[in-house]
């Protein structure tokens, strides 16, 4: 599987952090306008994020942007397995079905990596599109765009173009562009589809020495060259035009940033195109650039916030190369990239014939991260040295991220590097940063010295001449390339060859192999024939060490004649014995020396396939038949610290192979069996399979048979079935909680089973297994005895108690076949299928016919199958066509056909267990028997805001371990029927790190929010829970971020938008509108990407929060609050700030009700931020006032309550004078004595009944 990473600028030691946005996540949140400015947010935060496929995942994200929980909610509302993989830092959800499409190279894995998907502002409180590059087979695009998209830009040099897909309808955009039609290859459809990835990142350091004199460039200047001529196009974040060193310097700009000019307003852009052709003008020379005479083209690729798109960077290539420039510096690049791939590398390659691409190396300093676009072949990839030309530690070292080809080609000064600093003048017009970034435009304006020494160049001998002049140092070429560049010598450079050839790829075994010529050609551009000594130097493996007897010139000299080629051939012994660790890319350079100090460098490298073996992975469900989709395996690599996730049975079913080094695997699959054989209905079970230990010796074939799996039940106190399971496993977590690799897939509750294939010793595995176990639903017997295989229909009524009821065969459910029967009373069986509606159209045909319920079944299918339908109505369940055709059978015999049914809908189940098994180094299944007492047992009220009828809150649990996000302990989203109490069971915390989180919705739409208690470890005993008590406000985050955060001189928030009286964070609903405002001193703060500038000096704060949503029916208390916070904050009070957090008590019903006439008592206590357990405020003032407006400011009529303090308890007294039907609000002050004081207003508290 290909996975890339988010793009940033490729300047070293980055000083800058990803912002993390505000914490108000509607849409009609407002704040301050604010000038730009950078820094890092410190507390975690939710976030939402709908996937390209339509689907949305709801995520909690940490500090460092590591994902801490990561739940799917499928496009169509129905329940599907969905699997969460954990890849070290990163988190992939993928929706059934694409997984294979990623396998195949067709989709982009970062499409559904959701970190990196939030970090590049691309969750749905930052985006309301998924930015998207589709490349067309044939390069032609089809003649109507896809349903949902906005075309961008054209990107002609790849076929493709960039794409905005509307998230509100990507569901049906992605059905358009799914590239998995054959006909697509040749119809103009979709190829490959690849996320628009960001770019981000800088860095800053002291003034020191000039390094432009360092890469020989003074010997250009002195010979008269200084670049005069020649277009140079910078692809960066712009740059400072009126800056002395590069005034008059800059010919045209571009920007392919959104809503952006063309001005640097982070520094790199300017730095890089004045280290090009800066004039030193702001220095009085000193620190001149590379070519100070040559023109720029300025194209803004990278935004004000130093993020750019992939698109933008690929129409700024296109752009340079129309507008004549002939070298593009690019300090740029995808951190991390697995696979030289993507429309950016294609790019190079195809506008490389008419511009050499300079482009950074990277700075992940290991082994094989020279990124994308770096690493395409015909790119100029530059490294980083220092003053000593030793290689910086943070430059990436080769080989490209294919791990075949030799990167990068050559190395320039790239530590410390002074150039002009963006807006600076004077004192500060210049600054130093490091990084391959720096290195680039060196080597971008030794290349512009070189073209107007040279006019008419073609980019692959410019290429050649830079590489084959550099200085010798002896580095390894997959640190330094060809070496550091010497453009003193470059401009008499008689000889070149092109560099990194790729000599040989030999796979495994290469015992035996016959050695190999493969020649480099060699190019004399002067007058006079040349004669070389070749000598073939440095010669080392994959891991650095040196090797010997590998690559050796074939002859000893060569004559290159005048104007003319000759070719050198290096002779390649693939057989020779190796060290283990130098397999992969061998490298080394052909050096050619000759008269009057003649010296030619030609790096190349050669691939020998680490000793690898094929794998083959067939599974088998437990009838026995190969296993589909979704099922997958893992295959974990402890030696090599890699960890890779491969679809079962693709492209072959039931099989997968894949080419492996030889050595011991652990190996896990999850296998998928449906309800037939043949892969025939719902998936019945999922089955966890685990070998320890997998020795790849030579070609090997193992078999995952799910029959060798047993297992894993609950055997509950009070009779109970399971709505749902997860199962999964995290391999190589340490005592540091570093992960190598986890996975869990969620289970929708029309599974009815999973098993586990026990192992006494699975070392580095912790194992673990979930249930969420309602109450039993339902259950069908026809009259003649036979119980039904039924499933309710997802978020439908489900049909509850007991009860008898005829059943009428009506057809194919249309509203005429409704009508035409007698229902009165009975219950309608319904042919599901074309023509004859659905779900959603049955529910108002069978109320009218006033009908008990509707039953429907597939004709002619097997298996089982579930479908969804409205919320509410007449009580729906689907079940087999063979119980369908008992049905009608029955009746043919008797003249009528009777149901009955006893049990309880999942919406009124009194109660819930969520159920986990946790085993660390084993796997071991069977049936857990589980007692209430040794259960978390919470007595859970759930509250509505409505004075009658009943609502419909939605549930879901997540089940968390250390290392990897939570996922859902069960894969259905639970119905739950408020008002009501009821008991909730969870399995209690142990030294194993189990965390539960319960989220509840009051919607399953975007207008409900999602209110949290979590993650959280539990512990044997008894706990209430209220749910939705009012009165709302801000409480503390239930998964332990402080509300306010600061970090040196940056303040940070995470106040969620709405909290109830339990103490649950909730987010906001998309007709929920907020405001906020931050003060220093009484002065007006502005805001930056949610972070707020203090000054060092102890300062004097105010934060004011507001938010409030729509009345309705459903909405009658806990409309809208108004808080204000006051605290003192200095440069000594870092961390969490202190916030008092009103916690009220009020002694309302479940309606959030009180009786008229009655006097109120209000308990009010307080929690501090940042500190364990409540605080006793040292003031108390509470105000109360009647009425029914909705909005905080159009309650005016204050009353003062009495409040009084008894054994250390604050208790407020509001008269019971208020009339039925009214509202009670509430404002309460109070003040800690310790500089910390909170004002908070709560409109409509509580209503009097």
């Amino acid at each position: 599987m290909r996975r890339t990473r988010p793009w940033r600028s490729t300047a070293a030691g980055l000083a800058t952090v990803a912002l993390l946005a505000a914490a108000i996540p509607a849409a009609h949140a407002v704040s301050a306008p604010a000038p730009p400015t950078g820094t890092g947010a410190t507390a975690a935060r939710t976030a939402t994020v709908t996937l390209i496929t339509g689907d949305v995942v709801d995520a909690r994200v940490a500090p460092d942007g590591r994902i801490l929980s990561a739940a799917p909610r499928p496009v169509d509302s129905a329940d599907h397995p969905a699997a969460v993989w954990q890849d070290g830092t990163r988190t992939y959800v993928f929706p059934q079905g694409v997984e294979k499409l990623v396998d195949a190279g067709l989709v982009d894995a970062q499409l559904f990596d959701i970190g990196g998907l939030v970090a590049d502002g691309y969750d749905d409180a930052h985006s309301a599109t998924v930015p998207v590059i589709v490349e067309y087979a044939g390069g032609r695009a089809p003649r109507t765009a896809s349903p949902g998209t906005r075309t961008g830009a054209t990107l002609d040099s790849i076929g493709g173009a960039g794409l905005a897909v509307a998230k509100d309808t990507a569901a049906d955009a992605w059905q358009d562009l799914t590239p998995v039609k054959a006909s697509a290859r040749s119809s103009g459809g979709v190829a490959k589809i690849w996320l628009d990835a960001k770019v981000r990142g800088s860095a800053t350091g002291d003034l020191s020495t000039p390094t432009v004199p360092l890469t020989g460039a003074g010997a250009a200047h002195k010979a008269g060259l200084d670049g005069s001529g020649v277009k140079v196009a910078v692809l960066d974040t712009g740059a400072d035009a009126d800056h002395p060193d590069l005034a008059g310097r800059i010919t045209r700009t571009k920007v392919f940033v959104n809503g952006q000019d063309a001005e640097d307003r982070t520094g790199h852009g300017t730095h890089t195109a004045s280290t090009i052709a800066g004039t030193g003008a702001a220095s009085g020379g000193r620190y001149v650039g590379m070519a100070p005479g040559a023109g720029l083209l300025v194209g803004k690729v990278l935004g004000d916030d130093g993020s750019g798109t992939l698109s933008g960077i690929v129409s700024g290539m296109e752009w340079a190369v129309a507008e004549g420039a002939k070298v593009v510096s690019m300090s740029l690049g995808a951190d991390g990239a697995t696979s030289c791939a993507g429309p950016d590398v294609e790019a190079v390659q195809r506008l490389s014939d008419k511009a050499l691409f300079v482009i950074a190396a990277g700075n992940a300093s290991l082994r094989g991260t020279v990124s994308t676009p770096g690493c395409a072949p015909s790119a100029l990839t530059v490294g980083a040295v220092d003053r000593h030309n030793e290689t910086a530690p943070f430059s990436s070292r080769g080989p490209s991220a294919d791990g075949i080809n030799a990167k990068p080609d050559i190395a320039s000064q790239g530590v410390d590097v002074v150039a002009a600093r963006a807006g600076g003048r004077g004192a500060q017009a210049y600054q130093s940063m490091s990084g391959t970034s720096m290195a680039t435009p060196h080597v971008a304006g030794g290349a512009a010295l070189l073209l107007q020494q040279h006019p008419g160049l073609a980019p692959a001998r410019l290429k050649a001449l830079l590489t084959s002049s550099a200085e010798d140092t002896g580095a390894p070429v997959l640190d330094q390339g060809a070496g550091p560049m010497d453009v003193a010598r470059a401009i008499s450079q008689p000889v070149t060859g092109q560099p990194n050839a790729l000599m040989g790829d030999f796979a495994y075994p290469q015992a035996g192999l016959e050695p190999v010529e493969k020649a480099i050609t060699l190019t004399n551009a002067t007058d006079k024939d040349v004669t070389l000594t070749l000598a073939v130097r440095d010669v080392r493996g994959d891991d650095g060490s040196r090797v010997r007897a590998f690559a050796a010139p074939a002859r000893t000299e060569v004559r290159v004649p005048a104007h003319g080629t000759a070719d050198a051939p290096v002779r390649i012994d693939p057989a020779v014995k190796l060290d283990a660790g130098a397999y992969g890319t061998l490298t080394g350079r052909l050096v050619g020396t000759g008269a009057h100090g003649v010296r030619v460098t030609v790096p190349f490298g050669a691939h020998l396939e680490v000793p690898s073996a094929d794998l083959t992975v067939k599974g088998l469900d437990r009838h026995g038949d190969p296993a589909a989709s979704p099922s997958a395996f893992q295959l974990f690599d402890d030696h090599r610290d890699t960890a890779t996730r491969y679809t079962l049975g693709y492209p072959d079913a039931g099989s997968t192979t894949i080419r492996v080094p030889l050595g011991t695997y652990a190996l896990s699959a999850l296998i998928m069996t449906r309800d037939e054989p043949g892969n025939i209905g719902s998936v019945a079970s999922v089955s966890q399979l685990y070998r320890p230990e997998v020795t790849v010796s030579g070609d090997t074939a193992v078999t995952m048979e799910a029959r060798a799996a047993e297992r894993i039940a609950w055997d509950t106190e009070r009779a109970s079935r399971p709505s749902g399971f997860a199962i999964g496993l995290t391999y190589g977590l340490d005592g540091t909680g570093r992960l190598l690799a986890g996975y869990a897939t969620s289970v929708p509750s029309y599974a009815k089973a999973v098993y586990a294939q026990p192992v006494r010793h699975a070392e580095k595995v912790t194992f673990l297994a979930s249930a969420r176990q309602t109450a039993p639903l339902a259950r069908f017997t026809s009259g003649g005895g036979r119980v039904l295989d039924s499933l309710p229909v997802q978020k439908a009524t489900e049909f509850d108690g007991k009860g008898t009821a005829e059943v009428v065969a009506i057809g194919k459910g249309t509203d005429a076949d409704f009508a035409a029967h007698d229902l009165t009373g009975k219950v309608a069986l319904v042919d599901a299928g074309p023509g004859g509606g659905n779900a959603y159209t049955w529910d108002p045909a069978a109320a009218k016919a006033g009908a008990a319920g509707v039953l429907a079944a597939v004709p002619d299918s097997e298996g089982r199958f579930q479908i969804t339908g409205p919320e509410g109505g007449v009580p729906q369940a689907t079940i087999t066509w063979d119980d369908a055709l008992i049905l009608k059978a029955e009746a043919a015999r008797s003249g009528s056909a009777k149901i009955s049914w006893s049990g309880t809908a999942t919406a009124r189940s009194p109660y819930v267990y969520n159920l986990a098994v946790v085993s660390k180094e084993a796997i071991r299944p069977g049936t857990q028997r589980v007692r209430d007492s040794g259960l978390a047992a919470t007595d859970a009220r759930y509250h509505v805001q409505q004075a009658t009828g009943d609502a419909t809150y939605w549930s879901d649990v997540q089940v968390g371990l250390p290392g990897m996000p939570a996922v859902w302990a069960g894969g259905t989203t639970l119905p739950l029927r408020a008002p009501q109490q009821r008991t909730e069971f969870f399995t209690a915390s142990g030294g194993e790190g189990l965390t539960w989180t319960t989220l509840m919705r009051r919607d399953l739409g975007p207008n409900g929010g999602t209110g949290y208690d979590g993650p959280r470890e539990v512990r044997r005993g008894k706990s209430t829970a209220y749910w939705y008590k009012s009165p709302y406000g801000p409480v503390r985050n239930t998964y332990s971020a402080a509300l306010m955060t600061r970090d040196s001189n940056r303040l940070s928030f995470t106040v969620a938008p709405f909290g109830d009286a339990g103490g649950h964070d909730s987010t906001a609903g998309r007709n929920d509108y907020g405001t906020r405002q931050l003060l220093v001193n009484g002065e007006p703060q502005a805001m930056v990407s949610g972070i707020f500038e203090l000054p060092r000096a102890t300062a004097d704060v105010t934060y004011r929060q507001t938010w409030r949503r729509p009345a309705s029916a459903a909405d009658r208390t806990g409309l809208a609050y108004s808080t204000e916070w006051d605290f003192r904050s200095g440069a000594a009070d870092q961390g969490a700030q202190r916030l008092l957090v009103p916690v009220l008590d009020l002694p309302s019903d479940l309606r959030n009700s009180r009786p008229a006439g009655e006097t109120t008592t209000v308990g009010v206590g307080a929690v501090v931020d940042g500190a364990d357990g409540p605080v006793a405020p040292a003031d108390v003032e509470v105000q109360y006032s009647y009425g029914d407006q909705a909005t905080t400011d159009a309650v005016t009529d204050w009353r003062v309550a009495d409040v009084r303090r008894s054994h250390g308890t604050w208790r407020a007294t509001v008269p019971g004078d208020a009339p039925a039907g009214t509202f009670v609000h509430l404002r309460v002050t109070l003040t800690d004595g310790h500089g910390a004081r909170v004002d908070q207003t709560m409109v409509r508290a509580y209503e009097v009944r």
